[in-house]
């Protein structure tokens, strides 16, 4: 587990992102990484797995966009590429990076599960327990990721502060903080309560085992 100093990459990939509804989205998004990861008692509180708080990088945009259908598979290659590239920094085992893709982008994990039809984000590893670990934000889904309210910026947050959460404490899926085959936030997901943040963002609970009971805001 990452204790304090740990790294957030952020990637935004496709022109999308560079135009001016693009970036006032982007600088929202900024805003909330960088809100859920200092809050004190959301991700704070993840102190109790041997988590501490990170950092988060300046942005980095790729201008290529995305293929409209794109797999788990090529966004590894994708990353690796950058990485070898320097086109993103190598953050080795000591941080993440958050990709962000732009809207009609459909991800599958297999030939059965998409983006929107399936789930909603996810987080994973390019090779196990080394990295480089990352999570995939599709452009938030018009219906079915957002329980408590209707903006898309809420969906992104709630589904982005699982994944974040999630991967911390679980980098290599499976191997970390589960409880049965559930991670944290999939844990508290069976009984959803909309919670935020002290800076006002929609996030998701994560599962507090001093407290034995899901985090919950102020």
């Amino acid at each position: 587990m990452w204790k304090n100093g740990y790294t957030w990459q952020s990637i935004y990939w496709g022109p999308y992102f560079a135009n001016s509804s693009g970036s006032a989205w982007v600088a929202s998004v900024e805003r909330a990484i960088r809100d859920i990861e200092s809050d004190k008692t959301y991700s704070g509180g993840l102190s109790q797995y041997n988590v501490g708080i990170g950092t988060v990088r300046p942005l980095v945009n790729i201008k290529t966009a995305p293929a409209t259908k794109i797999s788990d598979g090529q966004i590894k290659q994708a990353l690796t590429g950058w990485i070898a590239s320097g086109t993103v920094p190598n953050l080795g085992s000591r941080g993440a990076y958050n990709i962000f893709l732009p809207p009609g982008v459909t991800v599958s994990l297999t030939p059965v599960e998409s983006s929107c039809a399936v789930f909603c984000d996810y987080h994973n590893t390019v090779n196990g327990s080394s990295g480089p670990f990352y999570t995939v934000e599709p452009y938030p889904c018009a219906t079915g990721c957002n329980q408590c309210t209707n903006s898309p910026l809420d969906t992104l947050t709630q589904g982005l502060s699982e994944e974040i959460v999630e991967l911390k404490t679980d980098m290599n899926p499976g191997t970390g903080w589960v409880i049965g085959n559930l991670e944290l936030c999939d844990y508290c997901d069976a009984k959803f309560v909309c919670n935020r943040i002290s800076a006002g963002e929609y996030v998701n609970s994560w599962y507090d085992k001093n407290k034995k009971a899901c985090w919950k805001g102020t």
